[in-house]
């Protein structure tokens, strides 16, 4: 075997590894295509990168028949690309979505590392109190009342964590989605309202992106993300 066969071979297998891994993150954690808005694009073509330059790239330049120290080359390759792929990995658990948080006017996408443990304790309900490892939680929070208000704005710029990032505020989405669906609007899929009592739409937001999210007219269960409409005209 020459190094550009040591190279392509490598590089399928890198390929194979990260496209395993891509499909099971969204599998698992992005349900309602929340990839849209997630940022897992550039994070996977980031560790699709470093993944090759670690691995493959340092194949082809290591490999030559023949040579004593072949294998150990080689096997310090392959620690090189672990590593990396570890660390990708590592960040790709951190910024993993754990919550979807509805509120009256829009869909908040929350993820791992935007959560702190401190508050993530004071959550009502005991499956809020972890962060998940299978997909999104959905919950939901209602606009404060008036005593709460000069509260909430304190944490706000103390901390800079506004109520979708505070546990302890969370209630049943259930509590939230008649108002949710109160604010939200018909949607045809050709950029303007519709009249038809079909899927409705409403706003959804990350650090990452935003776009709209198609609800169920019912009972205002999400359905999948779509691009905000702003830009399908």
């Amino acid at each position: 075997m020459n190094r550009w066969k040591a190279f392509a071979l490598h590089l399928l297998l890198s390929l194979v590894i990260i496209s395993g891994i891509a499909a099971a993150a969204l599998l698992v954690w992005y349900p309602h295509g929340l990839y849209r808005i997630a940022g897992l694009d550039r994070l996977m073509l980031v560790m699709l990168c470093i993944d090759i330059v670690a691995g493959p790239l340092l194949t082809l330049v290591v490999y030559k028949v023949g040579k004593p120290s072949l294998r150990m080359d080689l096997t310090v390759v392959a620690l090189v690309q672990a590593a990396f792929l570890g660390y990708g990995l590592h960040t790709l658990w951190l910024s993993r979505p754990v919550f979807l948080v509805a509120s009256a006017v829009r869909i908040n996408l929350v993820f791992a590392n935007e959560v702190e443990p401190t508050e993530l304790a004071k959550a009502r309900r005991p499956e809020w109190r972890r962060l998940s490892w299978t997909g999104p939680q959905l919950v939901g929070v209602l606009p404060p009342e008036a005593k709460d208000r000069q509260r909430l704005l304190q944490e706000l710029m103390a901390t800079g964590r506004d109520l979708h990032e505070l546990p302890s505020e969370y209630v049943d989405f259930d509590r939230t989605a008649p108002l949710m669906l109160k604010n939200s609007t018909p949607y045809n899929g050709k950029g303007v309202q519709a009249n038809t009592n079909h899927d409705r739409a409403i706003p959804i937001i990350s650090r990452n992106g935003e776009a709209e999210m198609l609800v169920n007219p019912s009972s205002g269960s999400p359905i999948k993300v779509v691009p905000s409409r702003q830009w399908r005209y």
